[in-house]
């Protein structure tokens, strides 16, 4: 009995393999494609090339104007005509693959292959061809079209009273991603809904990072001559690359890197610069008043001093001990925000006026105010410099000097009224600087023997006979609420 069952079993596995085996021999001496080859649901199995193609075409014909959808995340983009991506069955591709099942060098490796398809059929997908590069094309004007830059959050400042412009997400087409995508659906043969891929671009600033600013917390207003038209244009365009820009807890922001070089290239014109105690001509004139604007904003917000440095001598547009000089690459001012809730600058030109505001969250009755401990040192004197260029004796002033100064600067946090904390924020000594006269050593001439002195306006440094500098915006009163203490 047992070995009836075993000579069963063996005759069931032997006759199949020895059958197929001899189909397999006869069926290679023919140019039929191998038994039960499938090419995208269409049995071609046993046919010659040529009636396996007659039976693809009817199946797969596929007009020109047939639509192709694109879709993104499920959602309707595009639809494009077959014709428009150049897509069209390839039925000599598709028919050489099945040729080959059961065709290869290997004999093993053919009969392997017929035995598979004559038992359990092979599936083949069509082979579609395409125009990548009108693909390509078309995927860049559906691009043009939806692609967008985020938006960062803005904070308006509007009669007093903070409006927050909401942030938005920008968009973008992965063009090659989709191009890939779409080669892979291709290649297995479905081309009836194409994806198209593509990423939401965060904004850097989002409409949460500002929700809690509500009100103005420090702000300064320093003067120009509009006249002085490249240091106006410098000042208004170093102003422009400080507004908007969010300092979030515990974040150290730089004046230099914030503004960048001060070149040409960059927008920026020759004017008038302090150098060493000496006014010159270079790029980025004016740009230290929007950095001592800053500054004196900065502390009025109570911000902490990374890093400052006062200039070589007084200068016109601050008093004593709350400008800020900065040289890119060397002299920079760097503020930090100490708080555990975001400030926000905004920047106003306006006429003659620049003002820079620092917004943030109101702390309830806390306020900073300056004082400043000052000490004249001495006057300047007068240092006479012999002018060929002039006729004799005329004399004609060209920098009416500075006095020196001694200046400890102090800033207070007042809470309702009562002075909570003393904070020495800064001690500056400034260098007095002699008053400049040319004298005339020319030959005298009737016209100028009855003009012993002239003054330069375009060259004469006309130094401060009150700081100029508001609090609020308003026109600027005399030292507002920056307390003079008692000199030590």
């Amino acid at each position: 009995m047992k070995r009836s069952f075993w000579v069963g079993v063996a005759l069931g596995i032997v006759v199949p393999i020895v059958g197929g085996g001899l189909v397999f021999f006869l069926w290679q001496k023919t140019e039929r494609i191998a038994f039960s080859v499938h090419i995208q649901g269409v049995n071609i199995g046993g046919m010659k090339v040529a009636d396996a193609r007659r039976a693809l075409e009817v199946k797969f014909a596929l007009p020109a104007s047939v639509t192709v959808a694109i879709t993104h995340q499920g959602q309707l983009v595009r639809k494009v005509r077959l014709g428009e991506l150049g897509i069209k069955p390839n039925f000599d591709e598709a028919l050489k693959t099945a040729l080959q099942i059961g065709r290869h060098k290997s004999l093993r490796r053919s009969l392997a292959d017929f035995l598979v398809a004559l038992q359990v059929g092979i599936h083949l997908p069509m082979v579609y061809d395409w125009d990548e590069q009108s693909a390509l094309q078309i995927l860049n004007q559906i691009a043009r079209s939806l692609n967008r830059s985020p938006q960062q959050a803005l904070v308006e400042l509007q009669k007093g009273t903070v409006h927050i412009v909401p942030s938005r997400k920008g968009f973008e087409v992965a063009v090659e991603e989709t191009l890939k995508a779409w080669r892979e659906r291709l290649e297995r043969g479905q081309w009836e809904t194409l994806p198209l891929i593509a990423t939401e671009v965060p904004p850097e600033v989002t409409t949460e990072d500002v929700a809690g600013i509500d009100g103005v917390v420090g702000q300064a207003t320093t003067y120009f001559r509009v006249s002085e038209r490249n240091r106006s244009h410098n000042i208004r365009l170093a102003a422009s690359r400080l507004d908007h820009v969010l300092i979030r807890p515990g974040e150290t922001i730089s004046f230099n890197e914030l503004v960048g070089p001060r070149t040409p290239k960059r927008g920026f014109r020759v004017a008038r610069v302090l150098v060493q105690g000496q006014f010159t001509e270079d790029f980025g004139g004016g740009v230290c008043q929007v950095a001592g604007t800053l500054y004196l904003a900065a502390l009025r917000a109570g911000m902490e001093v990374v890093q400052r440095h006062r200039h070589s001598r007084d200068i016109a547009y601050l008093p004593p001990g709350l400008d800020a000089t900065v040289n890119f690459g060397s002299l920079d001012l760097k503020l930090r925000n100490p708080f555990d809730t975001p400030l926000y600058l905004r920047t106003f030109v306006k006429g003659g006026r620049l003002t820079v505001i620092v917004l943030g969250k109101k702390q309830q009755g806390v306020t900073y105010e300056i004082a400043r401990s000052v000490e004249k040192l001495n006057e300047p004197i007068t240092r006479r410099i012999p002018d060929p260029s002039l006729p004799e004796n005329v004399q004609k002033t060209v920098d009416k000097g500075s006095s020196g100064y001694r200046v400890v600067v102090w800033r207070l946090r007042v809470e309702s009224g009562v002075v909570t904390k003393r904070e020495r924020i800064s001690s500056d000594v400034y260098r007095v600087q002699p008053r400049v006269v040319r004298v005339g050593q020319g030959k005298r001439n009737v016209e100028a023997s009855s003009v012993q002195t002239q003054t330069s306006k375009a060259q004469t440094y006309q130094p401060r006979t009150s700081p100029t500098v508001a609090s609020n915006g308003s026109e600027p009163s005399e030292q507002e609420d920056i307390r003079v203490l008692p000199s030590p």
